[in-house]
């Protein structure tokens, strides 16, 4: 039977095959809509989808030189009233089952603006409902806290950043053949991380079992990663948990925590390093619970790796969190195999239909 940790682990051979089909994978948006004619990219989708679009966002706006807008579905349809005619909608769910996301796909298309939806498969209903279609490049995913379709939608993203760029001038074919080294840069590397994550779970997993709950921290792309990261461990181990942007969760949170809660920084060595490093170095001198993911490790509980993709790079650090989730649950005894049963909270709400 296929584990989780089989899902995680065959993500790297999935982003190798979008990224051997790159130039082809937008043909149908670009077939239909004029690159020139875009100057904003409006990503909508709820959950793992809307972290994606976080994710993504900042290669994706200095790749194509225009606007790129996350939203999530209700916000685009109910608490804003001013919509760009010349934006691409791009509109992800991987199932295609999103009612929400299904209802904001419909308003563009009422509209005459231009839509795109990026899912599992072509027929979809939401893919079957948009102008055009992007293959989310996952395959089928054995199970519902999505692991394999956050990493591909965040490279499928960044290329469609990439692809636009690069048709409108913005981007030579050196500095697009770059990106794509990095992109496999980063794509290499995941197995390593993953086998590193293990043995980092070894040494902290006492500690952060026993705590109350769990905070996800990072900068730009990594802000993506933190909220995905705190989604993950919610739905898998069910701890609680809450992912933050770096410097904004340094304006109030940080007068909470306590030693019943354990702080996670993701740091790439970029800008705001420094800062990174300082909450990790407080949680860990006055609460004991702090750790450090990526670069300017401070001891041996934290998970020292060198990121290889760049601009990529928080492909690398998704995985080390994806293991982490993977960890956690089954060292805490949730039993992935157990029947889903979601009748009694679907009586309440269901925010898929079929």
């Amino acid at each position: 039977m296929v584990t989780m940790l089989d899902c995680i682990e065959r993500i790297p051979s999935l982003l190798h095959g979008i990224l051997d089909r790159n130039h082809t994978i937008f043909d149908d948006v670009f077939s239909k809509f004029d690159p020139n004619s875009i100057d904003e990219i409006c990503l909508v989708g709820s959950g793992t989808s809307q972290n994606s679009a976080l994710t993504a966002r900042y290669l994706m706006e200095s790749a194509s030189g225009v606007r790129v807008t996350p939203m999530l579905p209700n916000d685009f349809l109910y608490s804003f009233t001013v919509r760009n005619p010349r934006a691409l909608y791009v509109f992800i769910s991987q199932t295609g089952t999103s009612t929400v996301t299904m209802e904001a796909v419909q308003y563009v298309n009422k509209n005459g603006f231009k839509s795109v939806c990026i899912s599992e498969k072509p027929d979809t209903p939401i893919a079957k409902e948009a102008a055009a279609y992007i293959n989310m490049g996952c395959g089928y995913e054995e199970y519902p806290m999505r692991t394999i379709g956050y990493s591909t939608t965040v490279l499928t993203l960044m290329l469609l950043g990439l692809e636009l760029g690069w048709r409108c001038g913005r981007l030579d074919d050196a500095a697009y053949d770059a990106y794509i080294a990095q992109a496999r840069a980063a794509a290499e590397n995941i197995p390593h991380v993953i086998e590193l994550a293990h043995h980092w779970v070894d040494k902290c997993k006492r500690r952060i079992l026993k705590s109350g709950f769990i905070a996800f921290t990072g900068r730009e792309s990594l802000y993506g990663v933190a909220v995905e990261a705190a989604v993950k461990v919610w739905e898998a181990p069910q701890f609680p948990s809450a992912g933050y942007e770096l410097d904004e969760g340094m304006h109030g949170p940080n007068y909470g925590y306590n030693h019943n809660h354990a702080v996670i920084v993701l740091n790439n060595g970029g800008r705001d390093s420094k800062k990174a490093l300082q909450l990790a170095k407080y949680m860990k001198n006055e609460h004991k619970n702090g750790y450090v993911v990526g670069l300017g490790t401070l001891d041996d509980k934290d998970l020292a790796f060198e990121p290889k993709g760049g601009a990529f790079d928080c492909l690398e650090f998704v995985a080390a969190m994806q293991v982490f989730m993977y960890r956690l649950s089954v060292d805490g005894g949730r039993d992935f195999f157990a029947p889903n049963e979601h009748t009694v909270m679907e009586s309440y709400f269901n925010s898929h239909n079929g």
